[in-house]
C-alpha cells in the first residue's frame, strides 16, 4: 500500500513486451474489427491508441458508391489523426482497394487542395498491395488513368515496396499496360489482371453489348495464337524478376466462340447463359485447354520465378481455390522446374513432381 493511501503497482508482476502487446492488438482487431473495440483500445493510452490505429488502417477498402467521396472522407480522417497525434498516419496503410473513380480526386491536380495527391504519395511509400477496379473506364480512359496514377506516385520513389497488384474490369490487357506495370513496380510477386468481369450474362442484349466493350479474347485478332501472345507478353514482363503468380484475365478460346454462342444460345431461348454451360461450345474445350498449357509453358521459360499462371476460361473443369470477389471461373496452370526441365499441368504439383 502506498504511503498516501493511493494505489500502487506491484513491481513483481511481469511487464509484457511492447512487441507482444502490439501483436495482441493486431489479432484482436483482426478478429473483432469493430469501431467499438478500436475506441476502447484507443482510450487506454497514447501508445495503445497509436498501435490500434496503425493496425486498423493497415487494410483499407474505399467504396465507390459515393462517387469519389470515399477518398475525401478517408483523407479527412487520417489528416485529423495526424493533427492529434503528430504522426504521419498515411504510412500505416499497407493494402489499398478502390475503384478508379474513387481515386480520381486524389490524382487530379487541384490548386485549392494539393495535399490530396501529396497524401496519396506518402501512403504509397509503404504500400504492399494495391487493388483497383476499372469498371468505370473505357478503351480511351484506361491507359491515361494508369499513367496518371504512376505520374503522381513514381517521382516520390513509391511503389518500390509493392508486391501485389490487382487490376480488374480492365477494358483490355495489352502491351502498353504490361510495359507500364513492368517499368513501375519492379518488386511485384503477384500480378492479377482481368477483363472478363465486364461481360454481362444477365440478358442476351447486355451480353452482346458487353462483348463489344471489352477485349476478352485476343486470339486470333490481336495475336495469331496463344504461344505468340505468351512470348510477347513474357518479354515485356521480363524485368519483373520476382514475379511468381500471374493471372491474365482473358479467354484463350477464339473470339468467334462468344459471338457464335450468342447466336445459337438465343435460339434455345430461356435464361441467358455463358459458353461454359453450352453443350455446343464445349466441343472447343480440349483445344482451349491445350492453348492454356502452351501459353503457360512459354511464359515460364522467360519468367524464371513464375510458379502459376492463370487465365479466364469457359472450360475450367478442375477444382479451383477461392478467388474472393473475382467472379469469373479461372484456369490455373501450375509450373514445375526440375532438373533443368519445365513441366506444366492444370493441377498443383506435389513434392517429387507427382
Amino acid at each position: 500500500m502506498a504511503v498516501d493511501g493511493g494505489p500502487t503497482v506491484d513491481k513483481s508482476l511481469p511487464i509484457l513486451p511492447v512487441e507482444l502487446l502490439d501483436h495482441i492488438i493486431e489479432i484482436a482487431l483482426g478478429v473483432h474489427g469493430s469501431t467499438k473495440l478500436l475506441a476502447a483500445i484507443a482510450l487506454t493510452s497514447p501508445r495503445f491508441r497509436s498501435m490500434a490505429f496503425r493496425h486498423y488502417f493497415r487494410h483499407v477498402i474505399l467504396s465507390d458508391s459515393a462517387k469519389g467521396m470515399s477518398w475525401q472522407r478517408f483523407f479527412r480522417v487520417l489528416r485529423s489523426l495526424e493533427e492529434r497525434t503528430g504522426e504521419e498516419c498515411f504510412v500505416w496503410v499497407r493494402s489499398l482497394r478502390a475503384a478508379s473513380q474513387t481515386l480520381i480526386p486524389a490524382l487530379k491536380s487541384h490548386p485549392i487542395a494539393p495535399s490530396h495527391s501529396e497524401s496519396l504519395a506518402v501512403l504509397s511509400t509503404h504500400l504492399q498491395e494495391l487493388s483497383i477496379d476499372l469498371d468505370s473506364e473505357g478503351f480511351v480512359t484506361q491507359h491515361p488513368f494508369l499513367q496518371l496514377l504512376c505520374r503522381h506516385l513514381l517521382p516520390h520513389n513509391t511503389f518500390h515496396k509493392l508486391t501485389m497488384l490487382t487490376l480488374t474490369s480492365l477494358p483490355r490487357i495489352d502491351i502498353p499496360l504490361l510495359r507500364l506495370i513492368a517499368g513501375s513496380f519492379p518488386l511485384l510477386v503477384d500480378l492479377y489482371l482481368s477483363s472478363t468481369e465486364r461481360l454481362d450474362f444477365h440478358c442476351w442484349h447486355c451480353y452482346e453489348e458487353s462483348l463489344g466493350l471489352t477485349i476478352h479474347s485476343p486470339v486470333p485478332d490481336m495475336f495469331s495464337d496463344s504461344r505468340a501472345m505468351a512470348v510477347i507478353f513474357a518479354k515485356v514482363l521480363k524485368p519483373l524478376t520476382h514475379l511468381t503468380y500471374l493471372h491474365l484475365g482473358f479467354y484463350l478460346s477464339d473470339e468467334m466462340l462468344t459471338l457464335i454462342h450468342a447466336v445459337h444460345g438465343q435460339r434455345e431461348g430461356g435464361i441467358p447463359f455463358g459458353p461454359e454451360e453450352c453443350i455446343l461450345c464445349d466441343k472447343a474445350s480440349t483445344t482451349v485447354q491445350l492453348r492454356e498449357l502452351a501459353a503457360g509453358l512459354e511464359l515460364a521459360q522467360y519468367l524464371k520465378a513464375l510458379r502459376t499462371v492463370g487465365f479466364s476460361s469457359f472450360f475450367d473443369h478442375t477444382p479451383c481455390a477461392q478467388t474472393g470477389d473475382r467472379r469469373n471461373p479461372d484456369t490455373t496452370v501450375h509450373i514445375l522446374r526440375e532438373n533443368g526441365r519445365i513441366r506444366v499441368r492444370r493441377s498443383p504439383w506435389h513434392d517429387g513432381g507427382i
